[in-house]
């Protein structure tokens, strides 16, 4: 029985069984946008009209989408924590019936993470039956998928617990926690691997297991994490070949895995001689020149974002993987909701999943705040910028979640889309997604840290070199080591205030930000100059703490120090 369950024809009938029924719904609704949309709103109602957030929004007497928009303001995640607040400290029915599941975390505005409630109705209907869909369509298109081995890149579904004691942690940790019984087998890492906190040791031991068998799929929404495994081989690649063929794991990296789970994962390694002999070759006959399609021929398809700033990290990886292995967009995914999905290896868009979430949009030329012109999905253009609002059935109500997407096309009504960059005050080189308030609360508390006056400095994204740009102009007494301490201060800061900045500045992703020293009086000659261009009103000049415009970074440049 065990053996018949390994078999690749096994696992995709039953993934076919789960994924075809879930497919052929959203073909059916994607064919009426408007039904759709209300038949989501009146679900959305119905769960929602006794609880707090209901109640307080008269959601008893709101029958259409222009009542729902009267009733609920538009708000970003900070309008939404005094209700969160309150789910965290016990209290059930506050933004839906009951109380999480658990809460997703990512990073925030402010100086605290968000933590987006997860209910146990919306992890079925959205997470578990997406990915059903997501797995059955790139099984379709790669039937040699499982022919190999899965390596996914996701962190602990586990990280802490609210005050009343539900989890909080990664999504994609949970689902790969519970990953089914028949598809346990595909993937190359055990769970407790991907909870060691130490990131280079975590890439080790991932690289220990993937290295040690055939890999034909991986998952990784960030394509920056594909070069961190590949650097990671170069950097170590004779340690883990006698690590497979002595069927270990190095002390440091054993060390860090939960000492409760750790006897059950190093149990699961064997002595593998032969498969290290075959790497010692591999390694000897392209020294110097290794890549992976050295070590994992057979590599089937990648799933990973394409798209915003992850396109500039797709010619890095030219060459990496056999001529036949398929690069398959990730698709729209948010901590806030998974509200886009990829159907084929040759979409370089997302699908808008309107039967699960309510969607608004808002020109991109307009600001999403105040009360800006919103639209409907089935008012948008094709190639069409928009701020994407949803609510989604789980706590988030006409939420902002300052993203620009492009309208590329339909799929029958659906509209399909690319994710363009992040709106006004945040930036995102590798997933970070750093905003400005971050950035002016480290700088100050850096200048306090190492006694320097900032009066003049903004960090811009280099997204060539993946790194952030801090333009200082500094004190004429400051010295060079109370400089460096100070961009070492706000590096160190940025990862206290952010979650995800720290997560990929510790694997490396990210690489360290650099001090630009400014001219004295930088302030007032870049002033001057914008003003004399035209290009600002003096009355309307301010100073933006953080940037991603490459223009602007030039002109920043000129007034450098050199």
């Amino acid at each position: 029985m065990k053996s018949l369950l390994r078999s690749p024809l096994v696992k995709k009938v039953l993934l076919s069984t789960a994924g075809v029924p879930l497919l052929k719904k959203l073909d059916r609704a994607s064919s009426d946008i408007k039904g759709a949309q209300n038949r989501v709103l009146s679900s959305i109602i119905e769960q929602a009209r006794d609880t707090a957030f209901g109640r307080e929004h008269h959601f008893s007497a709101v029958k259409t989408i222009a009542d729902y928009q009267k009733a609920v303001p538009i708000r970003d995640f900070e309008g939404h924590r005094p209700y969160i607040d309150r789910m965290c400290n016990g209290e059930s029915d506050i933004l839906f019936s009951g109380k999480p599941l658990f809460y997703n975390t990512t990073s925030g505005t402010t100086d605290k993470p968000k933590l987006i409630p997860v209910s146990p109705a919306y992890f079925e209907k959205t997470y578990n039956d997406i990915s059903r869909i997501w797995f059955y369509t790139c099984l379709r298109d790669n039937p040699r998928l499982f022919h190999g081995q899965n390596l996914s890149a996701v962190s602990p579904a586990v990280e802490g617990h609210v005050a009343d004691g539900t989890p909080f942690g990664s999504i994609s940790g949970v689902i790969y926690r519970n990953i089914p019984k028949i598809l346990k087998d595909l993937y190359a890492t055990p769970y407790p691997v991907l909870c060691i906190k130490d990131y280079p040791l975590k890439y080790y031991a991932m690289m220990r297991c993937a290295l040690a068998t055939p890999i034909s799929y991986i998952v990784t929404v960030n394509p920056s994490t594909l070069l961190q495994f590949h650097r990671t081989v170069l950097e170590h690649g004779a340690d883990i070949i006698k690590d497979i063929h002595d069927g270990t794991l190095r002390p440091d990296a054993a060390n860090e895995i939960d000492p409760a789970e750790r006897p059950g994962v190093l149990k699961q390694f064997s002595p593998d001689p032969q498969r290290a002999h075959q790497l010692e070759s591999i390694f000897q006959t392209h020294e110097g020149h290794i890549v992976p399609l050295h070590y994992w021929p057979d590599l089937v398809c990648i799933n990973t974002w394409k798209q915003g700033n992850c396109s500039l990290i797709l010619p890095k990886i030219a060459g990496f993987y056999p001529k036949n292995t398929v690069l398959r967009e990730f698709g729209y995914q948010a901590s806030e909701a998974r509200a886009g999905i990829v159907l084929g290896n040759d979409w370089n868009h997302s699908l808008l999943l309107a039967h699960l979430f309510l969607f608004e949009f808002i020109e991109a030329s307009s600001q999403p705040l105040g009360s800006p012109a919103v639209l409907q999905a089935h008012e948008l253009e094709i190639g069409k910028s928009y701020y994407i609002l949803f609510s989604n059935g789980s706590g988030l109500y006409r939420y902002n979640i300052n993203d620009i997407i492009r309208v590329t096309g339909f799929y029958r009504e659906f509209p399909l889309f690319e994710f363009i960059q992040k709106g006004e005050g945040v930036t995102s080189l590798t997933g970070e997604k750093i905003s400005e308030i971050q950035v002016i609360r480290s700088v100050e508390e850096a200048s306090k840290t190492t006694g320097l006056d900032i009066g003049f400095y903004s960090m811009f994204c280099d997204r060539g070199a993946f790194k952030y740009r801090l333009y200082t102009e500094f004190p004429s007494d400051a010295g060079q080591k109370q400089k460096m301490l100070f961009l070492a201060s706000v590096d160190s800061r940025l990862k206290y205030y952010n979650p995800e900045y720290a997560a990929k500045r510790g694997s490396r992703r990210l690489h360290g930000p650099e001090l630009i020293e400014m001219q004295p009086n930088s302030y007032e000659l870049l002033k001057k100059r914008l003003i004399s261009e035209d290009l600002v009103r003096e009355g309307q000049y301010k100073v933006r703490y953080l940037r991603d415009d490459e223009e602007m970074m030039r002109r920043y440049d000129d007034l450098a120090v050199k």
